[in-house]
């Protein structure tokens, strides 16, 4: 349970926890399963705090300092987190309709989380593990994914115009009605995506393998979308009727 003294000292105010903090530097923050509903958290030092099954429900992280935070099984529905939560884990969270714009989850672990509708729009995913993740109808507006892992994600109707997926693991993901106009998928593996009614215009896929791919038309009738595609010719394992 929550260490009930510093669920105290937080709901003083940010600025009386961020002074205590400095004053402790080594206190270890056991804040676990701590209801923290419409919380204003700017600016928070929660760097290594241990929130996993906290309610942080609407919850304003704007700029607040997540860093290695444990955030697993915590809800964050709504929730503007924009700060630093670099190596923070938020696996089997719960994210939906969370802000993420402009943040720093590099190397972070989202695995199992619930992301649906969520905005990652121009955040820094570097080296993310997405694996099972289900982010569909989620913004990834010019998002960093370089080196992410989002094997076996959902990301059903996402958007991800002109985002930077090079290298990226993308085994059987489900982009089923995404659209991908514009990303950069240079390296990334494709093998058993579903890229039915997908939008790759523009895309840069040199080098992605595209083993055994699902494309085409989806149940509603509407086709993959290839126009000006780029670096097909250099892409791994091809669908032949592509080429044709």
């Amino acid at each position: 349970m929550a260490d009930i003294q510093q669920l105290q000292l937080l709901a003083k105010g940010v600025k009386d926890w961020n002074y205590w903090r400095d004053l402790h530097p080594d206190a270890l923050i056991s804040l676990q399963k701590a209801t923290l509903t419409v919380a204003n958290l700017r600016y928070a030092n929660l760097s290594m705090a241990n929130l996993e099954g906290a309610d942080l429900y609407h919850a304003n992280l704007i700029e607040a300092n997540l860093q290695y935070a444990n955030l697993a099984k915590a809800t964050l529905n709504g929730a503007i987190a924009t700060g630093s939560l670099h190596h923070a884990d938020l696996s089997n969270a719960n994210l939906y309709s969370t802000i993420f714009t402009f943040a720093d989850l590099s190397h972070s672990n989202l695995q199992l989380a619930n992301a649906i509708g969520a905005n990652f729009n121009s955040t820094n995913l570097e080296g993310a593990n997405l694996q099972n993740i289900n982010a569909s109808h989620a913004i990834f507006w010019q998002a960093n994914l370089k080196d992410a892992d989002l094997r076996d994600a959902v990301l059903w109707n996402a958007k991800l115009y002109c985002a930077d997926l090079e290298r990226s693991q993308l085994q059987n993901v489900d982009f089923s009605g995404a659209d991908l106009s514009g990303v950069n998928l240079r390296g990334a593996n494709l093998s058993g995506a579903d890229l039915r009614d997908a939008n790759l215009s523009g895309a840069n896929l040199e080098g992605a393998n595209l083993q055994e791919i699902c494309w085409g038309k989806s149940i509603k009738g509407c086709d993959t979308n290839w126009n000006k595609v780029i670096g097909l010719m250099t892409a791994q394992n091809v669908p032949k009727p592509l080429l044709s």
